[in-house]
C-alpha cells in the first residue's frame, strides 16, 4: 500500500504530498487481504516501475501523534482498517480531544461483504475499530450501505478513457479492473472523499450510535448501528429517515450517512480527473 501510494502521488505531480509507512498487520487478528477484489498488488492488474518518490522517514503514528498534537482543526480521514489510529490514540490519548473530526469509509448500517453483516475494513481489525468508535472523536461514517447505491459501470470506464490525461486512464484502468470482475463496482473511498468535498453528495446522514462488535462468531467486525429511534412503521422501510419513537438512550457516536446523490458523484469524480489536463 505505501508503493501504490507513493506511486500515485508521483502520477498526480503531487510528490509534496507525505506518505509514511504504519502498521502491516492489524492489532490481534491474522491479515486478511483481498486479493480477489483488488488484485495481487492492490491496483488491479496495473503495471508499474517502482516509483522513484521515497517513504518519508518515521512512523505513521507518529506523524498522526504530531500532526493534531501541533494543528488545529484537522479532519482525519481513514480509507482502510483503523490500525494506525488506534495505536496513535494508545500512544498519545490527548488526541481523544485533538482530532477534529474522523471521516471514516468503513461499516455498514445494513448488510457487510466480508460476511453477510461485516464490512471488510472493519473485520481487518475489530479491536482497533471498536477503540476509535469508543474515543468520544466526531465520527461521520460512510458504510457499505451508501456505497451500494454508487455503481460504476463500463459507460464510467469509456468516458474516463477518453480523458486526455494520465490521471484519468489510470483511473480507467482500475475501474476496469473491478467492472470487468463482474461484481458491483464501488468506488468506496471516493464515496467518502466527495462527502469531504462536496457535503451535497450525502443527501441524508443520521445521528446513530455505533459500537463494533469484537467477539461474535458471525458478527466480529460488525458495525451494531442502533438505530431504534428510526424504525420504520411499514415493512420496506426498516431505518426510517426521522425518529419515529425515542427508545434509546445511547450516546449518539456517529453520523451515519445513508443516502447518496449517485448523479452529483460522478459529475465531482469527472471534473476531477478531467482537471489534470491542466
Amino acid at each position: 500500500t505505501s508503493r501504490n501510494a507513493r506511486y500515485l502521488t508521483q502520477l498526480a505531480g503531487r510528490t509534496d504530498i507525505p506518505v509514511y509507512a504504519g502498521y502491516d498487520k492489524p492489532m490481534f487478528s491474522k491479515l486478511e487481504r483481498a486479493e480477489d477484489v483488488h488484485g495481487n498488488s492492490g491496483m488491479g492488474d496495473m503495471e508499474f516501475e517502482e516509483p522513484k518518490k521515497q517513504l518519508e522517514a518515521g512512523h505513521a503514528v507518529d506523524f498522526m501523534v504530531d500532526t493534531f498534537m501541533n494543528q488545529e482543526h484537522v479532519t482525519l480521514v481513514t480509507l482502510g482498517p483503523l490500525t494506525n489510529v488506534a495505536q496513535a490514540i494508545l500512544k498519545e490519548p490527548r488526541l481523544k480531544e485533538r482530532i477534529f473530526e474522523i471521516l471514516c469509509m468503513g461499516g455498514s448500517a445494513t448488510a457487510g461483504n466480508y460476511n453477510g453483516c461485516v464490512e471488510f475494513n472493519m473485520a481487518v481489525d475489530p479491536e482497533a475499530a471498536k477503540i476509535v468508535f469508543d474515543s468520544g472523536i466526531r465520527i461521520k461514517m460512510v458504510g457499505l450501505n451508501l456505497c451500494r447505491q454508487n455503481s460504476m459501470t463500463r459507460e464510467d470506464v469509456a468516458i474516463l478513457e477518453r480523458m486526455p490525461n494520465q490521471v484519468a486512464k489510470a483511473a480507467a484502468e482500475l475501474l476496469e479492473f473491478s467492472v470487468n470482475g463482474d461484481r458491483q463496482a464501488q468506488l468506496c473511498d471516493a464515496c467518502a472523499i466527495s462527502w469531504l468535498i462536496d457535503p451535497g453528495v450525502v443527501t441524508c446522514a443520521l445521528p446513530l450510535h455505533v459500537d463494533v462488535e469484537t467477539k461474535g462468531e458471525y458478527t466480529r467486525g460488525m458495525t451494531v448501528c442502533d438505530y431504534r429511534d428510526y424504525i420504520g412503521v411499514t415493512p420496506e422501510l426498516d431505518i426510517d429517515r426521522t425518529i419515529r419513537f425515542q427508545i434509546s438512550d445511547t450516546v449518539r457516536n456517529a453520523t451515519v450517512a445513508m443516502e447518496f446523490d449517485a448523479g452529483r458523484f460522478k459529475k465531482l469524480l469527472f471534473d476531477t480527473l478531467e482537471s489534470y489536463e491542466k
